[in-house]
């Protein structure tokens, strides 16, 4: 009996085939997708850290009724504020009255009802103040109609809107509206003090307030009236330092 050969061809064939198969799914699989896939784009940065509010600027008033708050609307009236704020500094409203009442506001006005200060100051309007409500605090009109007063300023206790853009608001009341309502003809202003930092705001206006001052002075002597505190001076800028150290002098060389 004659035994043939098994026939090798198919299967070499077979095994060659599959071999380059494999070649080329390894080559068109993960290895070149990572290769040709897109970069990924950057991180976002991060964003911008959002600088802290400044603090209120308040002025507390004590009053015989007792005590009421009010917010200087710094970024909407600034002349009215550092006039305000020097005023009350220099303690012309301690040991006032109130000297108005009306069913719309309380007013007062520094040492005596009729006090003339010797200058006003210019009318600041915005859109974000009216007189829509109780608890608006505004600098009363000068006698030439054009300008805001010196000192007289008055609180409302109700909305009065025939005001609007024509009397300048400069503070707004954040506790004790109440108080306010009270207020009657003859009632002390004790004293009025402040909490928070003024100093930016008179910096600010230093050329102003000085020219206030001057004229506030004049008038306090004028009327016979007891002089006021004395101006603040501004804080002396401390001596820049050096970028470069003085140089230490050199070691004299010992003698022989």
């Amino acid at each position: 009996m004659t035994h043939s050969k098994p026939n090798r061809a198919p299967r070499a064939t077979a095994v060659l085939a599959l071999a380059i198969a494999t070649v080329a799914a390894l080559g068109n699989g993960p290895i070149a997708t990572r290769r040709d896939a897109p970069a990924a784009p950057p991180p976002a940065p991060a964003p911008a850290a959002t600088p802290p509010a400044a603090a209120p600027l308040l002025a507390r008033v004590q009053t015989g009724k007792g005590q009421f708050t009010i917010q200087l609307r710094v970024a909407e009236a600034p002349i009215s504020c550092a006039n305000f704020v020097n005023l009350v500094r220099r303690g012309i409203y301690d040991r006032s009255a109130v000297h108005d009442t009306t069913r719309v506001l309380r007013q007062c006005g520094g040492p005596v009802r009729s006090f003339d200060p010797g200058y006003v100051i210019r009318r600041e309007f915005s859109a974000r103040l009216m007189f829509d409500g109780p608890g608006m605090v505004a600098m009363q009109k000068a006698p030439d109609g054009e300008h805001a007063h010196g000192t007289q300023f008055f609180v409302t206790v109700k909305e009065q809107p025939r005001w609007n853009l024509d009397i300048p608001i400069f503070a707004t009341v954040s506790g004790g509206q109440e108080v306010v309502n009270m207020l009657e003809v003859g009632d002390a202003i004790e004293r009025i003090e402040l909490d928070g930092d003024p100093a930016p705001l008179l910096a600010r206006f230093a050329k102003e307030i000085a020219a206030w001052n001057t004229a506030l002075d004049a008038a306090m002597a004028q009327a016979k009236l007891p002089p006021l505190r004395p101006a603040a001076e501004p804080a002396a800028t401390p001596p820049a330092v050096p970028a470069t150290p003085p140089a230490v002098p050199a070691t004299p060389p010992a003698h022989p």
